[in-house]
């Protein structure tokens, strides 16, 4: 939704059920539709008896679902957005998580820091604590419950697996999450971000996982711990590779004076004779 030329709210993206945003709803019965010829959402009543409507509430800036009653003949308010301050768009600037139930309800995600020192300036959302090395030896960190980020920059495939969409990250330097376009079932398809992520949230009613790009020394999980013992395993091998050859080095040279040695001497002896 916008107010003027300004995103005032955002659903969160369209994951093979619901919104990522949105809390399970027992009258509605969403569905998306995305392919060649369109793109559009729709809902209807699961009683079919029932009259619902979405309107613009400009005096009180929402967007509501208004539901028919038979017993008032009136139109009675079931839901609107927003809901919560967390609900304002990009209210705490790229990486900054918003968190109903905390406060200050904008928290850096794991691994970022506030780039304004003013506590209640969040405008400029967060940095990494720790830059990225742009290489395979970075990783990611999985956040849980999450209203996926804004994903005017994204990428989308279909066809391929969470492990492969992780891969495919790696190869780019400029992805910085990814996750399962569809969650049903065991999940398929991806979604990749690039440049900053806008307008994250953490509730209950978050039902994806997000994995954000992270520099190996960041972080403290096992893939961390992996990568770190990956990079000591090669740079051993590297030295005692080079002190083999140096030992080899050493032994070759010994055996070839001491049989230089041994021929003058033997030379020598037959001359004296």
């Amino acid at each position: 939704m916008w107010k003027g030329s300004n995103k005032f709210v955002r659903r969160g993206p369209w994951n093979g059920i619901t919104h990522t945003d949105s809390s399970h709803n027992s009258l509605l019965r969403s569905n998306f539709v995305n392919n060649e010829d369109e793109v559009y959402y729709a809902f209807k009543m699961i009683d079919k008896s029932m009259f619902s409507m979405v309107v613009l509430n400009k005096t009180r800036s929402l967007q509501e679902l208004l539901i028919w009653s038979q017993t008032t003949q009136n139109w009675n308010v079931y839901s609107y957005a927003p809901r919560d301050q967390c609900d304002s768009y990009g209210i705490c600037g790229a990486y900054g998580n918003c968190i109903t139930t905390q406060l200050p309800i904008c928290q850096c995600l794991e691994g970022f820091k506030p780039k304004s020192t003013g506590y209640r300036d969040w405008s400029q959302g967060c940095m990494r604590n720790k830059a990225l090395n742009y290489s395979k030896l970075d990783g990611f960190i999985k956040f849980n419950q999450m209203k996926l980020p804004d994903a005017t920059n994204s990428w989308v495939n279909k066809s391929i697996n969470l492990e492969q969409c992780k891969v495919k990250c790696l190869e780019n330097t400029s992805c910085m999450a990814y996750s399962n376009l569809d969650i049903r079932g065991e999940g398929s398809g991806c979604v990749m971000w690039f440049g900053d992520l806008i307008d994250i949230k953490q509730s209950s009613n978050g039902v994806q996982d997000l994995f954000i790009r992270m520099s190996a020394s960041e972080l403290g999980t096992k893939e961390g711990r992996k990568m770190k013992i990956v990079v000591i395993v090669t740079a051993t091998a590297a030295v005692a590779g080079v002190l083999m050859l140096i030992v080899g080095y050493y032994i070759y040279k010994r055996t070839n004076l001491g049989n230089i040695t041994l021929f003058a001497f033997t030379k020598q002896s037959t001359l004296d004779q």
